[in-house]
């Protein structure tokens, strides 16, 4: 189970696993949530400039925290 519910966009998040075998994306890598399809894929602009979009039943991912985050916090939600 994914533990970023609902997903927000601008909510930071960091990979666990994905089956996706074209990808170059390793466990760790870390990206902020675009949106969310019509299919309930969660779209990643990731930080490597790499974009994959996850499926919730396939791929696993976590919230990454500000204190955690390597890039500058941007409280996103004080900002809509």
């Amino acid at each position: 189970m994914n533990d970023l519910q609902p997903h927000d966009v601008g909510d930071r998040i960091v990979l666990m696993h994905t089956t996706d075998p074209n990808t170059e994306l390793q466990p760790g890598a870390v990206g902020t949530v675009t949106h969310t399809d019509d299919a309930g894929t969660v779209q990643v602009a990731w930080d490597t400039g790499a974009t994959l979009g996850l499926i919730p039943e396939t791929d696993r991912w976590r919230a990454l925290h500000p204190r955690w985050d390597t890039q500058p916090y941007v409280d996103r939600k004080a900002t809509r």
